[in-house]
């Protein structure tokens, strides 16, 4: 294994951001992971999979790279009604959604088009369209930074939580994840009743969808509102639909009847972010190199040349623009760095 020194990065976060890394190797097996860690890394080490969610603030990180690589699916176990998958971690997660899809194992299929590799599904707990990895998620397998020695965990062990677990708090930057397991549906239920996947199934003349009916139909629907990384720089949404309590939601619904949201439980509302931002007149707005996109104002983009700095700028103006005007806190869901 090469460890490169002084390594652009600029082609590794989906931002375009121009970062470099005091030194870099590419990991392409578990096996070489605990052999690096195992011999003992003097640096701060930063796990890197496909950087489609990560925001870079300065020009140079002091930290050694891993840009994680490991390759492969594969079927753990399955019976009449369930296939449990094991993939890498280095495998794109939407890779991962058309293998299921084309086998008619459901529970992933509303998780189309996210961009972002396997391993970073569960730091998340990626979730779009009524669907959320906690919900299929059985385990994950790791390796500890500081010793190369390897854990195992369950569903529950992870704390998933609304784009949270325990890998944004206890074990934050701790552990790089190199396998995860998913418990999927072989008699699978569509679900077709969030957002305008129904409103769009009917536009295409389809009244019994099967999941890679739903799966092509959400791919359009993402095609359509958010912009291509490759074309233009972004990290897709960049803040979280806050969750707010029932008096600050009426408060809010008073003045503005048409305020997107989902309840949740008896005192808690989930409103839209990108309703807030758009609401605050911050929708295809723009600084120089940096703005909201003009379909779907919770997506910051980079128009050409942008800086990290740049891009937290108007992050940071955007969340002080919801907060004067609804008393509202968003959340950031790209990971500053």
């Amino acid at each position: 294994m090469k460890i490169f020194k002084s390594y652009q990065l600029k082609d590794y976060n989906t931002f375009g951001v121009k970062v470099i890394a005091d030194s870099f190797a590419e990991i392409n097996s578990a096996e070489d992971l605990i052999e690096l860690l195992s011999s003992g890394v003097s640096s701060e080490i930063l796990v890197l999979g496909s950087g489609s969610n990560i925001l870079f603030r300065d020009s140079f990180v002091h930290t050694l790279v891993l840009k994680i690589n490991i390759k492969g699916i594969k079927i753990i176990d399955e019976n009449a009604y369930s296939v449990l998958i094991e993939a890498k971690s280095g495998e794109k997660w939407d890779d991962l959604v058309k293998y299921c899809v084309q086998r008619n194992y459901g529970g992933i299929e509303n998780l189309s088009l996210i961009p972002g590799n396997v391993g970073a599904a569960p730091i998340q707990n990626i979730g779009a369209y009524g669907q959320e990895l906690k919900d299929v998620f059985e385990s994950l397998t790791a390796v500890r930074l500081d010793d190369g020695t390897k854990i195992h965990l369950t569903n529950e062990e992870c704390k998933f939580d609304y784009r949270d677990s325990i890998f944004k708090r206890d074990l934050k930057n701790q552990v790089a994840i190199t396998s995860v397991r998913l418990r999927l549906n072989k008699n699978p239920i569509t679900n077709k009743n969030y957002g305008t996947i129904n409103e769009e199934l009917i536009n295409c003349g389809i009244k019994n969808p099967t999941i890679k009916d739903i799966s092509n139909v959400i791919r359009k629907i993402r095609t359509e509102k958010l912009p291509d990384p490759v074309k233009i720089g972004n990290a897709g949404s960049f803040f979280k639909n806050p969750v707010v309590d029932l008096k600050t939601f009426e408060m809010i619904k008073s003045k503005f009847t048409d305020l997107t949201s989902f309840k949740l439980e008896e005192n808690k509302v989930k409103i839209s972010a990108a309703w807030l931002i758009e609401k605050s007149g911050l929708k295809d707005f723009r600084v120089g190199n940096v703005g909201t996109y003009s379909k779907q104002p919770l997506v910051i983009v980079n128009y050409g040349n942008a800086t990290g700095k740049e891009i937290l700028s108007i992050a940071e103006l955007i969340k002080q623009n919801v907060k004067k005007n609804f008393e509202v806190d968003l959340e950031t869901e790209v990971n500053i760095i």
